[in-house]
């Protein structure tokens, strides 16, 4: 049975939000840098990964996506800050930046 990940994907300085759901995390982050660097030179880099959410059942998924995508602003960072509050790649980081010290003031 196959996992559905809901996700809110960000930029480096918080500016987009983009929602999205897939059934391959790593797959589709490596789809959205290439398309964003590929087809626009001056298209945000969407890199962090901020929100995700876990579903069975593909009806699940799409639904609460649905709902993510009627949200305002405000409200999608509210619930990004339920889980994240510090707004951190939830992401795994490549291995050439894992053994660096990060310092997050809240």
């Amino acid at each position: 049975m196959e996992k559905h990940t809901v996700y809110i994907v960000t930029d480096s300085n918080r500016t987009y939000l983009e929602v999205g759901h897939c059934t391959d995390i790593n797959m589709r982050l490596a789809e959205i840098r290439n398309a964003s660097s590929a087809l626009f030179g001056n298209a945000p880099k969407l890199s962090n990964v901020v929100y995700m959410a876990f579903f069975e059942s593909k009806e699940k998924a799409e639904a609460h996506k649905t709902q993510l995508q009627h949200f305002t602003r405000m409200q999608r960072e509210k619930i990004i800050r339920l889980k994240n509050p510090n707004w951190l790649n939830l992401y795994a980081m490549p291995t050439a930046t894992a053994n660096k010290k990060v310092v997050v003031y809240a």
